[in-house]
């Protein structure tokens, strides 16, 4: 007699079907985007560039990439310093957190000090910006984010400060029209 005699294959369950994650969550699946070559410096020291670039436009948002390189290695500083936030939650902030957000042709805006991820199915009333990936460390950082929804025509405006740097409010400016553009070139390759 077999180990296996007289045992049967049991049925699988029925699937649990799939829900289809909010807009405001992601990129949607299946879709290649359409790509943006615009980048920005927010800002530019002796010490330190931050960059915003890698810009990939959705029919629903837009992905791109923060970058930090700091010149000489800080191996102390092994968080994101725009990530800091998360691990102290204190009345004021610290100085060598650096602030980051975005701000909309229309004055709708997002800072890194709105970390509350949407809950629910309905849509958010403001910008969402979620981190969809990154790394670094000692010197070097990026962060992907996908920034949801696509912004109106016109100015896409960036804003930074670290003040632990000496680093004040800076602006830069990329082309929101020119993005929105750029999601017209994404392909559906699997419509649902």
């Amino acid at each position: 007699m077999s180990f296996f005699d007289g045992r049967r294959l049991e049925p699988e369950p029925d699937p649990v079907p799939e829900r289809t994650p909010p807009e405001w969550t992601g990129p949607p699946r299946g879709v290649l985007p359409g790509s943006s070559h615009q980048r920005a410096i927010l800002f530019k020291t002796d010490q330190a560039i931050l960059l915003v670039h890698r810009f990939l436009a959705f029919p629903n948002g837009a992905q791109f990439s923060l970058d930090l390189w700091l010149r000489a290695p800080d191996h102390e500083m092994r968080d994101r310093p725009w990530d800091r936030h998360l691990r102290s939650r204190s009345e004021s902030l610290p100085d060598d957190f650096l602030r980051f957000g975005i701000l909309f042709p229309d004055g709708a805006k997002w800072t890194n000090l709105d970390w509350q991820e949407p809950r629910g199915e309905d849509p958010p009333l403001g910008p969402v910006v979620l981190a969809k990936g990154g790394g670094g460390g000692g010197g070097d950082w990026r962060t992907d984010y996908w920034l949801w929804p696509l912004p109106p025509k016109g100015p896409l405006t960036f804003v930074a400060a670290w003040p632990a740097h000496g680093i004040a409010e800076c602006t830069v400016t990329v082309d929101g029209t020119e993005l929105r553009s750029r999601a017209d070139d994404a392909e559906i390759i699997w419509p649902d």
